[in-house]
């Protein structure tokens, strides 16, 4: 039978790529960790790990154990979360969420539910799209707000962001109160590096002949830091995340009448049963349609 502490050895091994150095973090010796990861091995019937001149290389299995074990050791990590809640008789959902989303929103919706359901009580993650994804796939979150549209959970659109570019002060069309992406042509433009709407806008400006100089980042809260030691021109946002991260940088939106032009939310969960999910979407479309009056936020019902 496998033990955690096997497990927990093997991580270490994985994160310091040397059994000397994870021996040293562990408080063991390196023959005690390295008949521990021997052990392992052999109940597993893998070689986990390759030995180097420099260290430990992981092999393919190990790889493989490796990421497992991101998910394995987050549901460790909640086991006292979960029992606090289940002896208060309170049913915790683990809430996903990305950046972008609208000042105020999760506030509203969090408020929405206790009215409804004061049993349920939320953890939140603060995660990427694609994060969520692996996270609702694996069981480590309930329900999701994502940006792109996971085609194997279950979705539904809850609302839609005008898509805009920041300019530094002074910089930028200074007469323009909408962009399309022909403005865009000759600027080094930063923009998300896994959302939709970004690759139609690269295919828009291909389409049209428009010359933009790309450059596709992961980035939220060192936005700024990012853009301005890239040397870019302007940063491809929405009107929310441009207020957070960049606040003194002037927004301008693209058009509304192009689809690409708009960054969309979903809600996503896995599996048939979403526990208490008529509270949880009923409350996320509620929470929606207090924003209709916003121009740069569309409603989907």
């Amino acid at each position: 039978m496998l033990e955690l502490r096997h497990l927990d050895y093997f991580r270490a091994v994985a994160e310091y790529g040397s059994i000397s150095r994870a021996a040293a973090a562990l408080h063991l010796t390196q023959p005690t960790l390295s008949r521990q990861i021997a052990q392992l091995e052999k109940k597993l019937g893998h070689q986990l790990l390759r030995r180097t001149a420099t260290g430990t290389e992981l092999t393919a299995a190990g790889e493989g154990l490796r990421d497992h074990l991101l998910s394995v050791f987050e549901l460790v990590d909640r086991v006292p979360e979960v029992l606090q809640a289940a002896a208060g008789a309170r049913h915790l959902v683990h809430l996903g969420v990305p950046s972008g989303i609208p000042a105020g929103w999760i506030e509203a919706y969090l408020n929405a539910v206790r009215e409804a359901a004061p049993e349920i009580h939320f953890a939140i993650v603060e995660a990427t799209s694609e994060e969520q994804r692996r996270l609702l796939l694996n069981g480590l979150l309930d329900l999701s707000l994502v940006h792109t549209q996971p085609p194997e959970l279950h979705k539904e659109l809850l609302f839609r962001q005008r898509l805009g570019c920041v300019f530094r002060e002074g910089t930028g069309p200074q007469d323009r109160e909408q962009l399309d992406v022909t403005d865009l042509g000759g600027l080094r433009v930063m923009a998300h590096s896994a959302k939709g709407e970004e690759v139609s806008l690269r295919t828009a400006a291909t389409a049209t002949g428009t010359d933009v100089d790309w450059l596709f980042r992961a980035f939220s809260e060192h936005s700024e830091l990012i853009a301005t030691s890239s040397g870019v021109d302007t940063v491809l946002i929405g009107a929310t995340s441009a207020r957070k991260w960049f606040p003194a940088w002037r927004w301008i939106p693209l058009h509304a009448e192009r689809p690409e032009h708009w960054m969309r939310t979903w809600a996503a969960w896995a599996g048939n049963d979403l526990k208490h999910g008529d509270v949880l979407l009923g409350c996320l479309r509620d929470t929606a349609r207090r924003y209709r009056d916003d121009p740069t936020y569309e409603f989907s019902g």
